[in-house]
């Protein structure tokens, strides 16, 4: 994945703004060699210096349920009764940390949504 600080010149991400090289801050293993809004050559020459390691491993899709004891159900004046929580991208683990690893070269486009849901489902 190559990442790049400025999404179409008018923004900047932070991670890009508090780790660059200038000749204040001399580490050569900043995140951005010259922080600057023109172009600088060197900046925009094809390098590895601008890939990361885009791996990553989510969890997407979980459920867990309980369906109640026959007995109970029977108590209860129930056929069936039965408890859920599902989740949807629930976590993600990766060494990229700028933005969500699945979106790709898009970082700063909408990020994709964690979703919990949780319910009863009863029948008479």
């Amino acid at each position: 994945m190559a990442t790049a600080p400025f999404n179409n010149e008018t923004q900047l991400l932070k991670a890009y703004a508090d780790d660059y090289w200038s000749e204040d801050n001399r580490n050569s293993y900043a995140l951005w060699p010259r922080l600057s809004s023109n172009i600088i050559g060197n900046n925009t020459q094809r390098s590895n210096w601008f890939m990361r390691d885009g791996s990553f491993l989510r969890l997407k899709s979980l459920e867990v349920g309980y369906t109640l004891p026959r007995t109970v159900m029977q108590r209860l004046h129930l056929t069936n009764a039965r408890i859920y929580l599902n989740a949807l991208n629930l976590f993600a683990i990766s060494s990229f940390k700028l933005w969500d690893v699945e979106m790709g070269a898009n970082g700063l486009g909408y990020p994709v949504q964690r979703t919990l849901n949780a319910g009863i489902l009863l029948s008479l």
